[in-house]
């Protein structure tokens, strides 16, 4: 599972708070962009903080707060709603992986590849005729060395091999799906709420231990230590003590919940 830290910290880049009619204007945000923000920032954990991060940054402390509160409320409500469980059956499909396209049994392309090397075969034939006189011996000797080679292949015991090899392939295309969709499922569960509570425990355990105090040395933190810590906590640390304290325990009452 991605983190759902940068869903709750910068929810406001969703929406700004839906219910908040001017916000939402000011940002030129429609509900339903709103709607597919949040259902990717909860299905993939990213963000995009760009779209105002000049409003965040530029509102005090207890602004923070209030815009993360009134977003997680919006963000609550949507998400507990029938069109949401529509919104996020939709997007989890569409990142459903697809299992091997083939057209062809093992046997009907085992004779396509006999029919391809037999027609480059008769290819290199007819352009040996073409082929400048200074060229043309060379030419003629790659089409010998290639007509034996062909003849080597026509035997029971290549054919076999190929066949084989065909198999094996597909065999193992067939269990690469099987781990990608062991994935997907991991990834994308079919009940929303797993995912819900997965990123809500991952924001806890991401903020638990973040210094608001700490002192930093232009964009870097004093302590070296702070500079090794995950995105997700440097990201809290600058969203502020108020905003992100607010966040927490919304998100811990929202787990009860769960």
């Amino acid at each position: 599972m991605k983190r759902f830290v940068g869903a709750v910290l910068c929810a406001v880049t969703l929406t700004a708070a839906v219910g908040a009619g001017d916000v939402l204007s000011d940002l030129k945000i429609s509900k339903k962009d709103a709607a597919s923000e949040t259902v990717q920032s909860l299905a993939g954990g990213q963000v995009n903080t760009w779209r105002v991060r000049s409003v965040f940054k530029a509102a005090s402390p207890a602004t923070r707060a209030a815009l993360v509160e009134q977003t997680l409320i919006w963000t609550k409500a949507y998400v507990n709603s029938a069109q949401f469980g529509k919104d996020y059956a939709a997007y989890r499909e569409q990142a459903k992986p697809q299992p091997p396209e083939r057209t062809q049994t093992v046997d009907e392309e085992l004779a396509q590849r006999k029919k391809e090397r037999e027609e480059q075969l008769a290819e290199a034939k007819k352009n040996i005729s073409e082929t400048p006189a200074e060229y043309r011996k060379f030419a003629e000797e790659g089409y010998k060395a290639a007509a034996a080679a062909m003849k080597q292949m026509d035997t029971a015991e290549f054919r076999k091999m190929e066949r084989d090899g065909i198999v094996m392939q597909r065999k193992q295309e067939d269990e690469n799906h099987e781990e990608e969709l062991a994935r997907w499922e991991e990834e994308y569960p079919a009940d929303p709420k797993e995912l819900v509570k997965a990123r809500l425990e991952q924001f806890l355990e991401a903020t638990e231990d973040v210094d608001f105090d700490a002192k930093l040395n232009g964009r870097k933190f004093a302590n070296a230590q702070y500079e090794r810590k995950p995105q997700e906590w440097k990201l809290a640390y600058r969203a502020g003590k108020e905003p992100v304290e607010k966040a927490r325990a919304f998100a811990e009452a929202w787990l009860k919940e769960l």
